[in-house]
């Protein structure tokens, strides 16, 4: 069986740019400075870490999404 990849997602309609997830984890989000919402600058190869996913679960909006990348 095949192990799933996974992508992570930012919902930039949903995203206040309060920029939580870019001061947890910096390696993988950036707030854009045009329009001042977050977006991933690294997608995992692998399993997703422990600090992204804490950057994921602090979002106070729920903009951001773990999918499988099939």
């Amino acid at each position: 069986m095949a192990s799933s990849t996974k992508k992570i997602i930012v919902n930039r309609d949903t995203c206040i740019g309060c920029n939580s997830c870019c001061i947890i984890d910096p390696e993988t989000f950036e707030l854009d400075t045009t329009e001042y919402k977050a977006k991933v600058i690294k997608q995992p190869q692998g399993d997703i870490s422990e600090n992204t996913k804490t950057a994921i679960s602090a979002c106070p909006v729920g903009a951001i999404s773990i999918v499988d990348d099939n």
